[in-house]
C-alpha cells in the first residue's frame, strides 16, 4: 500500500503554475509566430526572446540583426527562465558563411521552482510554433555557448558574410 503524498494527504490535485493557470492552457500569441517568421524568413533579428506572461507565451525583446552573442548572453536574466530563437552565424570548415537557428530554453538553476515547471511544460507549445531550430537546454549561460558550438573566436555574429535585405 502506498502512503500518500505529504503536501497533498495523497488525494489528487492538478498542477497549477504561475498565477493558477493550468500547465496545458499556456500557448504562444500570435505575436510569437509573426516574429519567428520575421527572424526565419527576412533575417530581420539577431534573437527573439520570448516570456510566459499569465497564460500566454509572449515576445519579450527582439535584438537587431548588430547585435552579438556577448548581447544575447546579457540580455538573458539571471534568475528568470526565458526562451529563446538566436540566429548563430558562422563559417563551415570549407570557409563557406552558414547559418543556424537555435531554440533555447532558459532555465536558470535560482529561478523559481514553479516557473521552472511552467517553462518546462509549455515548451512544446512554442516550439510547435518555431519550428526547423536546432534545440538547447541551458541552467548555466556556460551550456548555451557549447549548444551553440561557440568558442571566443567565433563569439560575434556580427561580422555577417550575409546581405541584408
Amino acid at each position: 500500500m502506498a502512503e500518500p503524498h505529504m503536501k497533498t494527504a495523497g488525494v489528487a490535485q492538478y498542477i497549477r503554475h504561475q498565477d493558477d493557470v493550468p500547465a496545458n492552457a499556456i500557448a504562444p500569441t500570435d505575436d510569437v509566430m509573426t516574429e519567428f517568421k520575421l527572424l526565419k524568413m527576412r533575417r530581420k533579428y539577431r534573437y527573439i526572446l520570448f516570456r510566459i506572461e499569465a497564460d500566454k507565451v509572449i515576445v519579450d525583446l527582439t535584438a537587431p540583426r548588430s547585435a552579438t552573442f556577448k548581447d544575447f548572453d546579457a540580455a538573458l536574466p539571471d534568475s528568470d527562465c526565458r526562451y529563446a530563437v538566436y540566429d548563430h552565424e558562422f563559417r563551415t570548415a570549407d570557409g563557406r558563411p552558414s547559418s543556424k537557428l537555435f531554440f533555447v530554453t532558459w532555465i536558470p538553476q535560482n529561478s523559481h521552482p514553479g516557473f521552472k515547471m511552467a517553462y518546462t511544460h509549455a515548451k512544446s507549445a512554442i516550439q510547435s510554433v518555431c519550428e526547423g531550430c536546432f534545440e538547447v537546454s541551458a541552467v548555466i549561460k556556460k551550456e548555451i555557448a557549447l549548444g551553440l558550438d561557440i568558442t571566443d573566436g567565433n563569439a560575434s555574429d556580427s561580422n555577417s558574410e550575409f546581405e541584408d535585405d
